[in-house]
């Protein structure tokens, strides 16, 4: 049988969108897309109650690996039954055949006309109620919606089918005893203070346009026309005109910035860039250099609203200090999660790690100001160099929640508000125009809360580091 399904409502306490199942029997495979708003967090609160029929059922689970297990589901045939009975009782109430009055044909023209529907709807209800019952019953945590397959569905006989998923590994126990860190001190200088407030007039510096024999040196701006090259072609999508960038801001691989230096308005450069192997031929339209604002309380009444330029000195102060606090922390945070890892070997769910590596893409593109999508050898070039970085990421993040559920950690409402009203001193903005900025971004609350669990988990490690 070939079946194909569609529903937007709601089965035993679970929301199906768009669940589509094509299924050629037994064996076959089918691509059943099932919906659920809580899948990757715990099961049981939204689950249905358990009843007599689902006790019947029969589940076998294949552990593939650590971070992967198919479910082999049979329900059972007096269960099918019924439901293909229930089915067909409604329909000859309603369906309208011709000869016949409502309710009086024979149940043979009945399966006939809608059996293929009928058969549709059953696996539509059928198959999410005792997929989620089944995971319910094993405990495990599902990342991604389960690939549906060996349907097998016949009148008078059980339903029969696979449900393969990716699920978070169990980390009973976390071993964190004993680690070795160094203590550091943080401190800010007079010469940080400066770095800052330097920082504050290149940004507000203006722009303006270069003589033509202007030699090009670290800081200024160039406007540029390039065109990529590879093997002597060119490569689709790595020609750009009119492309404003500083040089030795980072905004381009280094390879550029330094062979931008020294040439002038006019002339032409070849970069080659070893990864991924391209020659960049770049045509040098116009170069810009900046006017500074001088360094006076007019600066400081400029950049934050401060009478004086100490005002805003003692202010930078602070929040440099905050800001080398969580470097620091952040240097922390890598040698514990490097340590960790040695000392309690985890497997990576491959859906994380992708989630990862695409969020580092994301940042990757808005810190080079890229607004097209890297080109597919661009993006090859990167996942190869920084799928570790991601894989260890998810790792590190796997045994710092695994230490949070064992020692009870979470983020409480107090300690929200105060990360909030944090993120709005430094940013010099509205206590509630940074929690409704928070509300409307994807994920934006919980990954606060994440990252405040994260934190307080790392606390605990360090509390109880051996400190040199």
């Amino acid at each position: 049988m070939k079946v194909i399904c569609e529903s937007g409502g709601t089965d035993s306490g679970f929301r199906l969108s768009t669940l589509r199942c094509e299924s050629g029997g037994t064996g076959r495979r089918t691509g059943l897309r099932i919906q659920r708003a809580t899948m990757g967090v715990q099961l049981p609160p939204l689950a249905p109650e358990r009843t007599e029929r689902y006790f019947l059922m029969k589940v076998d689970i294949e552990e593939v690996s650590k971070t992967k297990r198919i479910f082999k589901i049979e329900v059972p045939a007096d269960v099918v039954t019924k439901e293909f009975d229930d089915a067909y009782d409604n329909l000859r109430k309603r369906a309208k055949i011709p000869g016949f009055r409502p309710g009086k044909a024979p149940l043979s023209i009945i399966e006939k006309r809608y059996g293929k529907d009928v058969e549709a709807d059953l696996l539509k209800k059928l198959i999410p109620d005792y997929y989620f019952e089944a995971v319910k019953d094993s405990g495990v945590t599902p990342l991604t919606l389960p690939d549906i397959g060996d349907v097998d569905l016949k009148k008078g006989g059980p339903l029969t089918f696979t449900a393969s998923v990716e699920i978070k590994p169990k980390i009973e126990r976390v071993n964190y005893e004993g680690i070795e860190l160094k203590k550091e001190e943080v401190e800010v200088t007079d010469k940080d203070v400066d770095d800052r407030i330097q920082e504050f007039r290149e940004y507000n510096a203006q722009l303006g346009v270069a003589e033509d024999d202007h030699i090009l040196v670290d800081g200024d701006y160039v406007q540029v026309d390039y065109d990529g090259f590879k093997e002597g072609k060119p490569v689709e999508g790595l020609k750009r005109e009119g492309v404003l960038f500083q040089i030795g801001a980072g905004a381009v691989a280094p390879e550029v910035d330094k062979k931008l230096i020294g040439a002038r308005k006019g002339e032409e450069v070849e970069v080659h860039l070893p990864e991924p192997n391209y020659i960049l031929k770049i045509k040098i339209l116009e170069v810009k250099t900046k006017d500074l604002p001088d360094l006076n309380d007019e600066l400081a009444k400029d950049i934050g609203g401060y009478n004086t330029l100490a005002e805003l000195r003692d202010r930078l102060r602070g929040d440099i200090l905050d800001d080398k606090k969580e470097t620091l922390k952040a240097a922390y945070k890598k040698e514990i999660v490097k340590r960790l890892i040695e000392m309690n070997p985890v497997e990576a769910p491959s859906i994380l790690v992708e989630k990862e590596m695409k969020r580092f893409l994301t940042r990757t593109k808005t810190y080079m100001g890229k607004k097209d999508e890297f080109v597919p050898e661009e993006e090859q070039a990167l996942r190869k160099k920084y799928m570790p970085f991601a894989e260890e990421e998810v790792k590190g993040d796997l045994i710092l929640f695994a230490i949070a559920e064992n020692d009870g950690i979470i983020a409480a409402e107090g300690e929200i508000e105060e990360e909030i009203k944090l993120m709005a001193r430094r940013g010099n903005q509205d206590v509630q125009v940074v929690r409704k900025s928070l509300e409307s971004m994807d994920r934006g609350l919980e990954g606060l809360k994440t990252k405040i669990i994260v934190d307080k988990a790392l606390k605990l490690i360090m509390d109880r580091a051996k400190w040199t």
